[in-house]
């Protein structure tokens, strides 16, 4: 295993460098390990291939985690507000949800090719797949609490639990569904279309 801790410092590499862009970084990130794996490549080759520091990259992206499971965080948090604005009592949870997954999810359509490498590598990798379990484990747990508000049982309980884990493993594999054969299609409206009338709730 390359010992990444004793690569101190890069030099800027040729051509423009994509600083200022960090789809433009992760998309170079991605690339590279698609080609070579994520565990053969360090991030001093990748600040070296975008022509930037390291100090640059790990502002950007603190690990090689981040690179690939960049973005969750801040769909998370689209999906805590689109739930939060929810309409009046009456609509089924099963569509709250599903409303708040298509909005949380909308954004990624324009960056698409970053998109769909970072799913189509989580997908092939156990390893890489493994680095997004505290990701996977907020949205479940969030998904929980709402159940929970909802039906007025314990988001411990194993309703609360199991629904979660339902409803993220369809979003899971609707999204990597996109990944491989959506074509023109956006995130969004391959999600809407596999959560509607799943049967949850």
């Amino acid at each position: 295993m390359v010992d990444e801790q004793s690569e101190r410092s890069t030099s800027r590499g040729p051509g423009r460098p994509i600083e200022a862009d960090p789809d433009a970084i992760a998309l170079t990130a991605l690339r590279l390990f698609a080609e070579h794996g994520a565990d053969g490549i360090t991030m001093t080759k990748i600040a070296q291939a975008c022509g930037i520091s390291r100090r640059s990259l790990f502002r950007w992206f603190p690990s090689k985690a981040a690179l690939v499971w960049g973005g969750t965080v801040e769909a998370d948090e689209r999906f805590e507000a689109a739930y939060a604005a929810r309409p009046a009592e009456g609509t089924p949870l099963a569509e709250l949800v599903k409303a708040a997954y298509v909005s949380a999810i909308a954004p990624l359509g324009a960056t698409a090719d970053v998109t769909r490498l970072r799913l189509q590598l989580i997908d092939a990798n156990p390893n890489v797949y493994a680095w997004g379990a505290d990701a996977r484990r907020r949205m479940s747990r969030h998904i929980a609490e709402h159940i929970a508000h909802s039906e007025r049982v314990s988001p411990d309980g194993l309703r609360a639990i199991t629904l979660a884990a339902a409803w993220t493993a369809a979003a899971y594999t609707a999204l990597v569904w996109w990944a491989d054969h959506g074509g023109d299609r956006s995130p969004a409206d391959v999600l809407d279309e596999a959560l509607t009338g799943l049967g949850l709730g």
